[in-house]
């Protein structure tokens, strides 16, 4: 995946506009300038798999990335997905641990690329950004523990119901959702198999309409039902 350098300014200019780096001072925006790199990954490659080395934080420029946990008996689960503004990578270097789970674009995507040593060396001098950083750290655990739970005590309807609510709101612009059989099945922790026949059943039961790759939801007070929430 090709790495370029954008100027210093322009850079800046970049992470002044990213939530985490709002409050950070323009001292430590000028490190971050000098040192980071812009990264491009194509839609459905991988910017850094599970188990890889922890050497840099990254912060999405545009698009979209999946975090993908592989369990040990090979199957892919979609753990979260992440969007332009939001920063990964952090926990390996805040534990000094390898990467917990895989990073996959789920469209083209753009991060900027931010080296081990400078990121903690600002974290250590910018208490403010310490701050933001464990708080988003506490966020994905929450959301992470949630989506434990539903996969333990939620049948496959249930769970695959509930993606497609986040998925429709977090779509509500486009008005259809565009994840394949494959990639729904990957958020659920089931087979594509299993994912089609269930979307077969709601499709003929008309609450969701399906086809050339989108899928649109009919009848939300349906799918509400089975996702009980």
């Amino acid at each position: 995946m090709p790495e370029s350098r954008l100027a210093p300014a322009e850079l800046m200019n970049l992470l002044r506009r990213i939530p985490l780096f709002q409050k950070v001072d323009d001292a430590a925006l000028a490190v971050f300038a000098r040192v980071a790199h812009l990264k491009r990954i194509p839609r459905h490659s991988y910017l850094f798999y599970q188990d890889d080395e922890g050497d840099a934080a990254f912060v999405i420029r545009a698009g979209a990335l999946a975090i993908v946990l592989t369990t040990t008996d090979g199957r892919e689960l979609v753990i979260n997905e992440l969007r332009a503004g939001e920063c990964l990578g952090e926990l390996a270097l805040l534990t000094d641990s390898p990467r917990s789970a895989s990073a996959m674009a789920q469209l083209d995507t753009e991060v900027i690329r931010l080296p081990r040593a400078e990121f903690l060396a600002e974290l250590e001098r910018q208490p403010r950004l310490m701050r933001q950083i464990l708080e988003i750290t506490a966020q994905r655990l929450r959301a992470s523990t949630e989506r434990e739970r539903a996969l333990a005590f939620l049948d496959a309807p249930s769970r695959l119901a509930r993606v497609l609510l986040d998925l429709d709101r977090a779509a509500s612009d486009k008005g259809f959702i565009t994840l394949s059989q494959d990639e729904l099945a990957q958020h659920i922790g089931v087979a594509r198999q299993t994912t089609a026949k269930i979307l077969g059943q709601w499709r003929r039961a008309g609450w969701i309409l399906t086809g050339r790759g989108k899928l649109v939801i009919l009848d939300r007070a349906s799918l509400r039902r089975i996702a009980q929430v």
